[in-house]
């Protein structure tokens, strides 16, 4: 089976920021997508997700990046090439 990927990274508010992921993941879910990699990091101005999704076809991931930003909580979804490594993770690897 060919897959197509997309890796995806935008903020979630602070304010009820777990209800905001889970709305993301019931999104994924219904799309039938693949979770590849969800990484999370806090800072004072929320949550930065960082997500790679993967389908069978480009549409359905279009179409979730699009629901995506139509989700309350959530601030500009921007395509990523790669995941980005966290500055933490950055540090502790070397």
């Amino acid at each position: 089976m060919n897959t197509t990927q997309k890796s995806y990274r935008f903020c979630i508010e602070p304010d009820d920021a777990v209800a905001t992921l889970e709305a993301v993941l019931a999104i994924v879910r219904r799309l039938g997508l693949e979770l590849r990699s969800l990484r999370t990091t806090t800072h004072p101005q929320g949550v930065d997700v960082q997500i790679r999704l993967a389908a069978e076809d480009e549409d359905p991931l279009t179409l979730c990046r699009m629901r995506l930003n139509n989700v309350v909580g959530i601030l500009a979804v921007r395509e990523m090439p790669t995941l980005v490594a966290s500055p933490q993770r950055a540090a502790l690897s070397r």
